[in-house]
């Protein structure tokens, strides 16, 4: 009977040794799962560049929204319908468009609704941030010369 374990014992142990490395189906199956997940991977990461690029083109037109305030002012005494634009000449890739309108003359004098873009390419398509607020302005030349 000694004989039978030791000899079982040995057979197990060769097997065991024949089997440490992996078959070529378990290599190429491995390989399967670790492409999908590298792809994937490089995919999340071309979208995060693309969120990035497009928050940083955001960013710098709120900021340029900013500027034409500051750079080309609405005096409340000369207020009146007109449409403007221009260019940048640090940025030439915006450009800027600010539109004001009378809201209602009859019925609210002085009221004007003004609205500034600010707008530039993304990707071969037109992006644009905008701002528009309401301006009451009673003593403007178009309310003053009508009443």
């Amino acid at each position: 009977m000694p004989f039978i374990k030791e000899q079982s014992a040995y057979c197990m142990r060769k097997a065991s040794e024949s089997r440490v490395g992996l078959t070529l189906i378990e290599v190429m199956i491995a390989m399967v799962i670790l492409s999908i997940g590298a792809s994937s991977l490089l995919m999340a990461m071309s979208r995060c560049l693309s969120v990035v690029r497009t928050a940083r083109s955001r960013e710098v037109a709120r900021g340029l929204l900013s500027r034409v305030e500051l750079e080309y002012p609405i005096e409340s005494a000369e207020l009146d319908e007109l449409s403007e634009s221009g260019t940048f000449e640090d940025l030439e890739d915006y450009t800027w468009f600010r539109e004001i309108l009378i809201v209602d003359q009859e019925e609210r004098p002085g009221l004007f609704l003004v609205t500034t873009r600010v707008q530039w390419a993304e990707r071969g398509r037109d992006a644009f941030e905008e701002i528009t607020i309401y301006r009451y302005a009673p003593d403007a030349e178009i309310v003053t010369s009508q009443l």
